[in-house]
């Protein structure tokens, strides 16, 4: 096993937060354009970790996360007298959604749909997944979005949408088996507009990748922009830059130039009108 991956297991299975830093974990954080190094440490987001993963399993086809104890407490209590020995939270299978426009769901045969400023948790196996696959799906990165999905300003194709956290613990496994099942046509990810958010994206390998309709227009005068966070980012650029074409290649070129660098938040607060960009 490739030490990098080694690396982030160790990381992701043991809950840690953030890890000392070496040359494995320098080339690691050169890669994928994550973490915050303080002294001698790297210190990394919830959202950062998921990144980590979603590196793993696209660059060496192997989720470092994986455990063959998963399933929550309940699960493990079927064929283990140690409930507690599962590595799972209490709420971490549970799935975070919100539906926008006329978008819902139907959970346990039942239609929802929530209010501005709430979400929705539930378990995987109480969705409808017949009727889910029906519903226009944006994918959120940062689960911090989520109490203020009304305030994305999502493209006309996305309007009506259910909006669904990423996750970044057990839950990811629902979501990734949502993911699967979902028409392309009807699936968008909203990830950081940087290198290593849109090269991210393309990892998906379906669905639309959405970004700033108006991204000509940022760049480095932009007052939100962060452009020490983009020189961090090098090797994701270089990635980005081999794999992509068309439009997100032209991205690509200008967050070079401009050395950009957008996080989600800053494009939620700020009211910026997002289009949908097909990743295939």
């Amino acid at each position: 096993m490739p030490a990098e991956i080694a690396a982030i297991e160790r990381l992701l299975r043991g809950g840690k937060s953030s890890v000392r830093r070496g040359k494995v974990w320098d080339q690691i954080c050169a890669e994928t354009g994550v973490g915050q190094v303080v002294g001698k440490e790297i210190h990394f987001t919830p959202e950062e970790r998921q990144r980590l993963r979603e590196y793993a399993k696209a660059e060496h086809g192997l989720d470092p996360q994986y455990d063959s104890r998963a399933g929550g407490r309940m699960a493990m209590a079927s064929h283990n007298a140690s409930e507690k020995l599962s590595p799972d939270s209490v709420f971490g299978e549970l799935l975070v959604l919100a539906t926008a426009g006329t978008a819902h769901l139907r959970v346990s045969g039942e239609n929802v749909t929530t209010p501005q400023g709430s979400v929705l948790s539930v378990r995987s196996d109480c969705l409808d997944a017949e009727h889910f696959k029906t519903q226009n799906l944006v994918i959120v990165e940062n689960g911090g979005l989520m109490p203020y999905w009304a305030d994305i300003m999502l493209p006309d194709v996305f309007t009506d949408s259910i909006i669904l956290y990423r996750g970044h613990r057990e839950n990811v496994r629902g979501v990734t088996e949502l993911v699967s099942n979902q028409p392309a046509d009807k699936l968008a990810w909203f990830f950081d507009f940087d290198p290593s958010g849109q090269s991210l994206a393309l990892d998906q390998g379906k669905g639309s990748t959405l970004v700033p309709a108006r991204w000509r227009e940022l760049g480095k005068h932009t007052p939100f922009n962060q452009p020490k966070v983009h020189r961090n980012q090098s090797v994701a650029l270089k990635r980005l830059k081999d794999r992509a074409d068309g439009d997100l290649l032209a991205i690509a070129e200008h967050m070079a130039s401009e050395e950009l660098a957008v996080m989600q938040e800053h494009m939620v607060r700020r009211n910026i009108l997002l289009s949908a960009l097909p990743l295939a």
